[in-house]
């Protein structure tokens, strides 16, 4: 999957309590930013068929339901073959949100466990909000010093599965493992205690977890690239430069470009469920069409009653403003992606951009234009054809 962005599922079939348009929003802007496609798994079954592209599958604490046994069965082969799962809890584990989320980090050596971690010293303004900084040096752990829990329950970890964070000394259960992973076959799981780790205005505001979330869901879709530059790096990085608050500015602004080349590619793909959505449109319109010109042509034979046909355009001037429409939408597109690309090697020319940043959204930006125009070539020559066909 090189090359391309990955794709994120986020269950939405077992009531989960983790939901990406309000739970998880922000988690969601947050992968979206980085070069991942987030979607919501709503078909009330989970199919392989499904599964065939996607690079890592999220239960956000199931509430009240179980997954069926050929669900777990499908789950456990998609992992095998290569795909990232991740499974997320809450306090008292499957007993308490009487789902069976065990039944299926089970057959990868973990499990969640009926309790509730608390730790009256070290958390975040209430004993049942943790902070773990025991953490195992991982891809999802790199600069990440610790992590909010909120409302957690402990796992139990088996076989090959190894924890990745265990609560301090100070918690109850003290030396408790919250999160945990498993490397079986060609994929990765990982199973953490709380859901709220991630969630939107909870977890997710603390800067470890922010950094955690996305080196967790690059090692699950099997990047293993940290967020950021290490520590070590940094001080390398202030010492060269000499001005942190120049480096913060530079990339918060390759961000920003980062986000308007990833922006281009949404809005395609918006662009295309449009379009399918307006060719049903027109199809059905052509469909009438045809139907009411049958209608007219048997009253006018059958009564001698006459009454206009031509309530619709014809199929080919339908067609001649569709292409007319298309080709006008290409440009306006082309035209602001060039000037991305212009702006962006402006920036390189200059020096504040570096080359490996530059050479990647050049080259995002390039498959795009190359993209459109070949559509517009396309629409072109159709519109042609259409206008120089014989009467």
């Amino acid at each position: 999957m090189s090359g391309r962005r990955k794709k994120i599922l986020f269950d939405q079939t077992q009531n989960e309590r983790g939901r990406l348009e309000s739970t998880y929003s922000d988690l969601g802007q947050l992968l979206t930013d980085n070069d991942f496609d987030v979607e919501a798994y709503t078909e009330f079954i989970i199919l392989a068929k499904n599964l065939k592209d996607v690079a890592v599958m999220v239960f956000g604490c199931p509430n009240s339901s179980k997954l069926r046994p050929a669900e777990i069965t499908v789950l456990k082969k998609y992992v095998m073959n290569g795909g990232g799962l991740i499974l997320l809890s809450l306090s008292g584990g499957d007993r308490g949100l009487m789902n069976n989320l065990s039944k299926i980090a089970s057959e990868f050596g973990i499990s969640f466990e009926n309790t509730a971690v608390k730790d009256e010293r070290n958390n975040a303004g209430l004993p049942t909000m943790p902070f773990v900084s025991d953490l195992i040096a991982h891809p999802s752990t790199d600069d990440v010093k610790d992590l909010l829990i909120p409302s957690a329950c402990s796992l139990k970890v088996t076989g090959k599965a190894t924890h990745i964070a265990v609560t301090d000394e100070t918690a109850d259960p003290s030396r408790a493992v919250v999160v945990a992973i498993a490397e079986p076959g060609k994929g990765r799981v990982m199973c953490i205690g709380s859901y709220e780790v991630f969630r939107k205005g909870g977890g997710l505001k603390h800067k470890g977890n922010a950094t955690f979330a996305l080196n967790a869901f690059n090692w699950l879709s099997g990047e293993f690239q940290t967020v950021k530059p290490s520590a070590v790096v940094k001080g390398q990085m202030k010492a060269e430069k000499g001005e942190v608050a120049n480096l913060e500015a530079s990339a918060e602004l390759e961000k920003t470009l980062k986000r308007l080349v990833n922006a281009v590619f949404d809005l395609q793909k918006d662009i295309s469920k449009v379009k399918q959505q307006v060719s049903n449109v027109d199809n059905n319109v052509e469909m009438l069409r045809d139907q009411f010109q049958n209608f007219a042509e048997k009253t006018q034979h059958q009564l001698g009653v006459m009454i206009p046909a031509k309530q619709f355009k014809t199929a080919d001037e339908s067609k001649t403003s569709s292409i007319e429409a298309d080709l006008k939408a290409l440009k306006k597109e082309l035209k602001s992606i060039e000037q991305l690309r212009k702006h962006i090697e402006q920036r390189h020319a200059s020096g504040a951009m570096p080359e490996e940043t530059f050479t990647e959204q050049v080259r995002k930006l390039d498959s795009r234009i190359k993209s459109l125009k070949k559509k517009m070539d396309k629409k072109q020559k159709e519109l042609e054809d259409l206008t120089t066909k014989p009467e």
